[in-house]
């Protein structure tokens, strides 16, 4: 079994990659086999997906860090920061002509500072940072592409002189990383996503994801007549077995930050693990448990905050646009398209802290009752600010935590400046680096 080591700037074409003082300088060209580490140096910003090697049971392939320094980085966006790459159309819409990338899903600036606006027609830009793509949803609109690929952006003067750099998170990019079988992701950044972070069509078994940072993943549309975005930060299609999420930051994710779903071929996840997270600003859901509910799963230990919060919600009226408009979106817990159950599942979601959202709920259950009776909560702790809506809970909703408390035995209230203590206590024992800003 072999340790890589991989360095993108300083690294030589010609290093075997194997001593760490002579680094590889691309872990594409490695003979990766089961068993292997291929470890990146820290402060590394690698633009594009990582193509991850499945390993064999007992023998994962991990990919992770070394040296000192920030995580390692996989950036899924390119940079239209140069003042050149922008003409003006007209007095405050500037053109990208975009030859070499297909349509935008997000546009981020001031080193995420602040996202851009997808508006759904050029007639919309109205106001500073709006955006929109001539190209969007071509894959639903066959024989409707344009000439020449466009993005109009909204800007008081060129836009790279407005900001102080521009990243266009991309469609093309289905994934920033390959999930699958025996593999290890550890100590890894993933930012500008346009559609998922880890994710793909192959069996996730064996998968731990520890310590690893997710930022600005998805915002691609899905439907443009519906006007429905998409983008998930950890996504397991049809199965997920022996799968654990620890420790690990998430933030301003579209849709949901770790999601077991899929089509008629899914299956019940087994021993899925997700503990000691944190959440800020997801979209739809910190968990979402869709098609399946898990034969055995934890949802243990994890900070959420600001559901329904972040990019996802720009320029937007909510509840925004989903499949289940005009019903609620953005929760912290989302348990949906899931009828029934066998009656051998046990689903555990304790000791976690659901702090606001706003917009939507700490759990919400569109699943039949003889799901939901398969979920056991216990020893949550709860504080919500502007929000109406505690839980939904056997087709019930909630509005004050007293009425939900029966629900959640061993579970508290807490205020302001209780809760900050609590966030302060479980980030620190997550080992994240996230504040609690």
């Amino acid at each position: 079994m072999a340790t890589y080591y991989v360095d993108s700037t300083d690294g030589k074409a010609g290093n075997s990659g194997l001593d760490r003082e002579a680094p590889a300088a691309d872990y594409k060209t490695l003979n990766v086999k089961p068993g292997d580490k291929v470890l990146f140096r820290r402060g590394s910003f690698i633009r594009g997906k990582l193509c991850s090697v499945e390993g064999e049971e007992g023998m994962p392939v991990t990919y992770g860090a070394y040296g000192s320094g920030e995580k390692p980085t996989f950036c899924g966006s390119v940079s239209l920061s140069r003042e050149s790459l922008w003409t003006r159309e007209s007095e405050n819409i500037w053109v990208y002509a975009a030859p070499e990338i297909d349509e935008a899903a997000n546009l981020i600036f001031n080193k995420s500072d602040l996202c851009g606006v997808l508006r759904w027609s050029k007639e919309e830009l109205r106001s500073q940072g709006d955006f929109w793509d001539n190209c969007f949803d071509l894959a639903n609109r066959p024989g409707e592409a344009p000439k020449e690929h466009r993005i109009y952006l909204y800007s008081a003067e060129n836009p790279a002189l407005f900001y102080t750099d521009i990243e266009c998170a991309m469609r093309s990019i289905p994934r920033l990383a390959d999930n699958g079988h025996d593999i290890v992701f550890e100590n890894l950044r993933f930012i500008n996503g346009g559609q998922h972070g880890i994710a793909g069509t192959r069996r996730c078994r064996n998968l731990k994801i520890q310590n690893c940072d997710f930022a600005y993943i998805g915002g691609a549309v899905w439907r443009e007549e519906r006007r429905i975005r998409f983008g998930n930060a950890i996504e397991c299609w049809n199965f997920a077995e022996n799968v654990e999420v620890r420790g690990c930051l998430f933030d301003n994710i579209y849709d949901s930050a770790v999601t077991h779903q899929g089509d008629g071929r899914c299956r019940p996840a087994e021993r899925l693990v997700i503990q000691d997270n944190v959440f800020f600003r997801c979209g739809m859901a910190a968990y979402e448990q869709r098609d399946m509910i898990p034969k055995s799963a934890q949802f243990c230990g994890n900070v959420c905050i600001d559901a329904g919060e972040g990019f996802s919600g720009n320029g937007v009226t909510m509840p925004r646009a989903s499949e289940i408009w005009p019903k609620p979106m953005g929760h912290h817990i989302f348990f949906w398209r899931i009828p029934r159950a066998k009656g051998d599942e046990t689903v555990s979601v304790r000791n976690n802290l659901f702090c606001n959202a706003p917009y939507g709920a700490a759990v919400y259950s569109l699943m039949g009752q003889e799901a939901e009776e398969r979920v056991e909560l216990e020893g949550n702790v709860y504080h919500t600010q502007n929000s109406d809506l505690i839980c939904r809970w056997h087709a019930v909703d909630y509005r004050s935590y007293e009425e939900f408390a029966f629900w959640d035995p061993d579970s508290a209230w807490v205020e302001a400046d209780e809760a900050e203590k609590h966030i302060l206590t479980m980030i620190r024992k997550s080992g994240t680096t996230a504040s609690a800003g």
